[in-house]
Order: structure tokens, then sequence, then C-alpha cells
């Protein structure tokens, strides 16, 4: 699926890649979702950005896009992840019956968590990815800047704005597992 200009791109030909990546998307901000990342591949269509597959490109944009998306919206990003697992031996009952077993995962992602678990484990983090974080939590801006760009922005090396992002990660999933 190559289109090599806009006029004979057909946003049809992305509904199955948006149907698998907006499942977990609140119905009612997928239309913005899916107008952004249209635009978005619109864009580097037309500035000839696409190397290779316009398919592959398309599910990293429209991945993307919802990220942005909620990312300054505030929002709650929730994923539904199931797994399925065939079993063709015996069960805990010794029972030879073939079974399913099926294990739901609900994942949430709240900004103010992250926000608190932050604040109250600031000590870990050194005066430059304070103030990187600080940017990047409290700030309208800094909401829809990556940490590199936030880096820049703030004249600070960008290794600092790794590590920075590095430990919240850490720190988030460790406030999770508890």
């Amino acid at each position: 699926m190559i289109t090599t200009n806009v006029s004979s791109f057909d946003p049809e030909t992305l509904n199955h890649i948006f149907n698998f990546i907006l499942r977990g998307v609140n119905e009612e901000d997928r239309e913005d979702v899916k107008q952004d990342s249209i635009v978005q591949i619109l864009t580097a269509i037309h500035k000839g950005d696409i190397k290779k597959d316009i398919s592959t490109f398309s599910h990293t944009v429209i991945k993307r896009s919802v990220v942005d998306y909620y990312r300054k919206k505030k929002r709650k990003i929730t994923q539904f992840s199931t797994t399925v697992n065939f079993c063709d031996g015996t069960d805990e009952e010794g029972s030879m019956a073939n079974y399913y077993s099926v294990q739901v995962n609900d994942y949430g992602f709240k900004l103010a968590d992250v926000k608190v678990d932050y604040l109250s484990n600031r000590n870990r983090f050194t005066k430059q990815e304070q103030r990187i974080i600080n940017f990047m939590l409290f700030t309208e801006e800094g909401m829809d800047m990556k940490p590199t760009e936030i880096a820049h922005y703030l004249d600070i090396h960008k290794s600092h704005a790794c590590r920075a992002v590095k430990k919240l990660r850490e720190l988030y999933k460790t406030e999770i597992d508890k």
C-alpha cells in the first residue's frame, strides 16, 4: 500500500489500523485522534517523508497521536489487554478436558498519580532532573514536549532528560506494584 501523492490517498485504507489501535480509546475521542492522524499522514505524504511502507508509517503515527492527544488533554489512558492460553492437558482438578485460560489486565494511567508519586520522592532526582520533570508535569507547554525538547528549552543536556524520565517510570512502576 504505497501512496505517492495526497490526491490518491484514501483514508478508508487505514480503517483496519484505526480499529486495532483505537480499541482502547474513549468513543468520543476517536474522531479527534483519527483526524489528527490523517492530517499528520497527509502532511508526511506531501513532504515525501515516507520512505518505505505507508502502512507501518501510519501505524506509528496513529499510536503516537493517541499518546499525544491524551497527554495534551491530561486525560486517562486505558489499555485493555487480554491473554488467552489454550491448555490441552489436565487442569488443576485432574480433568483431561481441553480448556482456555483467560487473564484480563486493565491498566490505567493518571497524571495526578504520577505527580503525587514524583512529589513524594522528589529527593531521588538531581536538580537538573527536577527542573525537567517539573516543567514536564506542571506546565502547559511542557505537556506537549518530548523530554529532549524540554532539555533543549531549559538549556540542560539531554542525558539528564533521559535519566529523569527513566527514574520517573521506575518510580511510577514501583508505586503501582505496592
